[in-house]
């Protein structure tokens, strides 16, 4: 009896045993799993840790060469849209414009000698005119004096020498009204050239008056400053040093606004909608939690904007899986000072609600 009492209780007791250690075996079990499941994130269709803090980065560059006389910005300083970051020396560009406004002040005075010439030529023009206006009346009248003593001579009406008298006077008359005439072609021509010489005058000053323009644009160009509100990058520039056109002075940070720019694989876009709330963890602020909002999502893979952009053409032996960039802005519901903390290039983690 005893020795049948203990053989149950021994079965029991293993029985027991063998039960705790399944239901431990299945707890240690499901925990792996559920482990592997957070940590690759395995059911969370809507997750991605490669994403970043994105915003407008502006390069600030020279528009034009010279020495730099002085640099009024320090690194990482906050600056106003208008504040001055660098100056160029300027005298070289003032000299251009003094040579500008030399250049104009000629092209004027040109215009006015060519205006007197032609007041003057349309004047002689004018008085030819009317000295021929003269001349053909009395030529004309002079005319039917030599016709009627031309016949009068032929009837020996007159004689011979009355007759020459009146002939020579007649072609001198003639002669003098080709004179006019060949003046007044010449008068003409002259109020022509003196009307061309206005315009070549006019195209002079239209030009010296862009030579000025260009002249103070570059002069402005001489002082650079901030195009918005923002904060500069690193300083990479030093007084004195001799930058050209298009040389790159500083960066600008546009800190009105940021966002997100998550990469998303194509497997994950079809859970992916406009308008969707967003779980937005820094990593650099140890977790911190912000709310955002799918703003946009890309027409274009992210290596179709690379120089290279990835071949994934037929026949390839690994098929590459591309990623495409969504915008997530952030929502009203994040504090100012929450987001100032924020720095451009943060890694995020991103799980869409």
């Amino acid at each position: 009896m005893s020795n049948s009492t203990l053989s149950e209780k021994e079965i029991k007791q293993r029985r027991k045993i063998w039960i705790i250690n399944i239901l431990s075996a299945v707890v240690i079990v499901v925990t792996i799993i559920w482990g592997i499941l957070v940590f690759f994130h395995i059911n969370e269709s809507v997750y991605t840790d490669d994403a970043q803090v994105d915003a407008h980065i502006t390069p600030i560059n020279s528009r034009i060469s010279g020495y730099i006389k002085a640099i009024r910005f320090d690194e990482h300083q906050k600056v106003h849209k208008g504040d001055t970051l660098v100056i160029i020396d300027d005298a070289e560009y003032r000299i251009l414009l003094q040579n500008a406004q030399a250049t104009l002040a000629d092209a004027k005075a040109s215009k006015t000698i060519s205006q007197s010439g032609s007041a003057i030529a349309s004047n002689s023009t004018a008085i030819a005119n009317a000295n021929i206006d003269e001349m053909r009346a009395r030529l004309d009248n002079m005319e039917l004096n030599y016709r009627r003593y031309e016949s009068l001579v032929k009837d020996e009406a007159v004689a011979q020498y009355q007759f020459d008298q009146v002939k020579a006077d007649y072609e001198a008359m003639l002669a003098k009204y080709k004179a006019l005439l060949a003046q007044e072609r010449v008068s003409k021509l002259n109020t022509h050239e003196s009307e061309q010489k206005l315009s070549v005058n006019d195209a002079s000053l239209l030009k010296a008056e862009s030579a000025i323009d260009l002249a103070k644009l570059n002069l402005s160009y001489t002082v650079i400053t901030a195009p918005y509100d923002g904060v500069l990058g690193r300083r990479t520039i030093e007084e004195g040093q001799l930058v050209k056109n298009g040389t790159p002075l500083v960066n600008i940070v546009r800190d009105e606004q940021k966002w997100i720019t998550a990469n998303y694989t194509e497997s994950q876009l079809k859970n992916i909608t406009l308008g969707a709330k967003v779980n937005i963890e820094i990593d650099a602020l140890a977790g911190k939690t912000f709310e955002g909002e799918v703003a946009a999502i890309s027409e274009a893979t992210g290596s179709k904007y690379s120089a290279v952009p990835v071949d994934n053409s037929t026949g390839n032996f690994v098929k590459v899986q591309q990623r495409i960039p969504v915008r997530i802005n952030f929502t009203a519901s994040n504090t100012p000072k929450d987001l100032a903390m924020l720095r451009v290039g943060m890694n995020a983690i991103i799980r869409i609600k």
